[in-house]
């Protein structure tokens, strides 16, 4: 059994880990995850992020930095419809993992949650007539429909059409007696169509079943961090569990929620000397890793 780590992190990937404007992964990001994997941090990538996704814009990444084979690192995507710990992915070629293909062995999936084949593609064929070159459809989530900005779309002009389809997604869900059962989520660069059972609230849940599968101690002390409201269901329910834990809120121009728990924030992190105050996004992201690297894990 592994020793226990004074930390666990559980991480959204867009903005704390990736770039919301390129989609990619900071080195100096990578370097630091990959430090923390050899010293036994566990990791959960807790998104709505597709499996693809990880694959190709964090794992390989990390691989190249010198991930060890036996990191104990997790990915939780779709918002808790897709799981899989880093060490089941085999070496070698990366493969491509879409809707239109066949799910690897390895990749565990709760069908349940998945948006049934008919209202995705009815979901699809509303998106092209809509949204034009602005906003794309993405094939690589399984269970969950994805609408996404295209990279260097202006963003008001996205915007709008986000919104427009939004709405009208809604409106179909309804005319197909799902509204009860799926919901329309848009976010800075997307609309998610997802089973209302979905959350990072979940996620947290999938993360420790795959620590306790590998027998990995679940730390006594969390950080966890995001961009939007939605991810701090992530601090709430490690702190229901009774766990001590910080919620890192790398865009808190939104404001920053009463909790029981303390808030953290790039302006927290620079008076540590760490970080500039005005950082967001992976900016901010790499400051809290740099963070639990130099004064975390004594």
């Amino acid at each position: 059994m592994r020793t226990s780590s004074p930390i666990g992190l559980l991480l959204d990937v867009d903005a704390p880990v990736a770039s919301t404007e390129t989609r990619t992964v900071p080195e100096g990001i990578i370097d630091v995850l990959v430090r923390l994997a050899r010293r036994g941090v566990p990791v959960g990538f807790n998104t709505g992020r597709s499996t693809d996704f990880l694959l190709h814009n964090l794992i390989a990444p990390l691989r190249y930095a010198g991930l060890p084979d036996d990191a104990p690192f997790h990915a939780i995507c779709e918002k808790g419809a897709v799981w899989f710990p880093f060490s089941a992915v085999p070496s070698g070629d990366l493969p491509d993992v879409t809707v239109d293909g066949t799910a690897p062995d390895w990749l565990r999936t709760d069908p349940d949650m998945a948006i049934d084949a008919d209202t995705r593609d009815a979901i699809w064929a509303l998106n092209d007539e809509r949204a034009g070159d602005l906003q794309f459809t993405d094939r690589t989530k399984l269970a969950m429909v994805s609408l996404e900005k295209t990279v260097g779309a202006d963003q008001t002009e996205y915007e709008r059409v986000r919104d427009d389809v939004a709405a009208r997604v809604e409106d179909l869900l309804a005319e197909r007696g799902l509204a009860e059962e799926v919901r329309v989520a848009p976010s800075v660069i997307s609309v998610d169509v997802e089973h209302r059972s979905s959350g990072k609230d979940l996620g947290v849940e999938r993360c420790f079943d795959l620590l306790a599968e590998a027998g990995t101690p679940v730390p006594e002390r969390w950080l966890t961090a995001g961009d939007s409201r939605s991810d701090y269901a992530m601090a709430d329910r490690l702190h229901e569990r009774g766990l001590a834990v910080e919620h890192m809120d790398v865009r808190p121009a939104d404001g920053v929620p009463e909790k029981p728990y303390g808030v953290v924030t790039a302006a927290i992190l620079a008076e540590r000397g760490i970080g500039d105050a005005e950082d967001v996004h992976e900016r901010a992201g790499e400051s809290l890793l740099r963070w639990v690297e130099r004064d975390l894990l004594r």
